[in-house]
C-alpha cells in the first residue's frame, strides 16, 4: 500500500541525474554544499552541516555536549519518540514533561518542576507549527545552568 507518491518536476529529475552521474550521492557533492550554505543564511548563522536526517543531528549535538550516562534530558512528553531515544542513545535518561494543551509543545512550568541535580539539558521540540516558548525555556536554562537543545525539525520556516 503506497502511503506517498513522490512528485518530481523536470528540473528535480535534472538535479538528481547530475547528482548520480557525479558519483557523489552523500557528504561531499555540489549540492549538499550548496544546501548546508543556502540553510545556514536562511537561519543566519555562519555555519550548517547537513545530516541524514534529524535523530542523527540531535544524537550528533547530544554527543558534542558530552551528555552521557548519569545525566537527564528533559524532553517533551508529545513528540516524534526520536527525541527520547537520542538521549537514550547516549546513555543518559529521558524526563518526560508535559506539554500544553494549546500548543503541544514542552511546558516551561512543568519543565520547571522537573529540574533536579542530575539535569544537564532540556529539549523543546516544535510540532505541528507551534514553536515552543524558546524565551521562558532560556531563562530556565540560565537560571539553571543548563543546555537548551532545540529540536526544529518541524520548523524550518
Amino acid at each position: 500500500m503506497p502511503i506517498y507518491e513522490p512528485t518530481l518536476g523536470a528540473q528535480e529529475e535534472a538535479y538528481l541525474l547530475d547528482t548520480i552521474r557525479s558519483g557523489w550521492i552523500s557528504s561531499n557533492g555540489k549540492y549538499i554544499k550548496e544546501f548546508e550554505q543556502r540553510f545556514a543564511a536562511f537561519c543566519g548563522v555562519a555555519h550548517g552541516v547537513s545530516v541524514s536526517n534529524g535523530t542523527t543531528a540531535l544524537h550528533l549535538i547530544l554527543h558534542a555536549l558530552g551528555i552521557g550516562p548519569g545525566d537527564e534530558v528533559i524532553v517533551p512528553a508529545l513528540t516524534f519518540i526520536a527525541s527520547a531515544n537520542t538521549v537514550v542513545y547516549t546513555g543518559a535518561t529521558p524526563v518526560f514533561a508535559d506539554v500544553d494543551p494549546a500548543t503541544w509543545t514542552i511546558d516551561p512550568a512543568a519543565v520547571e518542576r522537573l529540574i533536579g541535580p542530575r539535569t544537564k539539558a532540556i529539549m523543546p521540540v516544535h510540532v505541528y507549527g507551534h514553536p515552543a516558548d524558546m524565551d521562558a525555556l532560556q531563562e530556565l536554562a540560565s537560571a539553571h545552568g543548563l543546555l537548551l537543545i532545540e529540536d526544529a525539525a518541524e520548523a524550518h520556516g
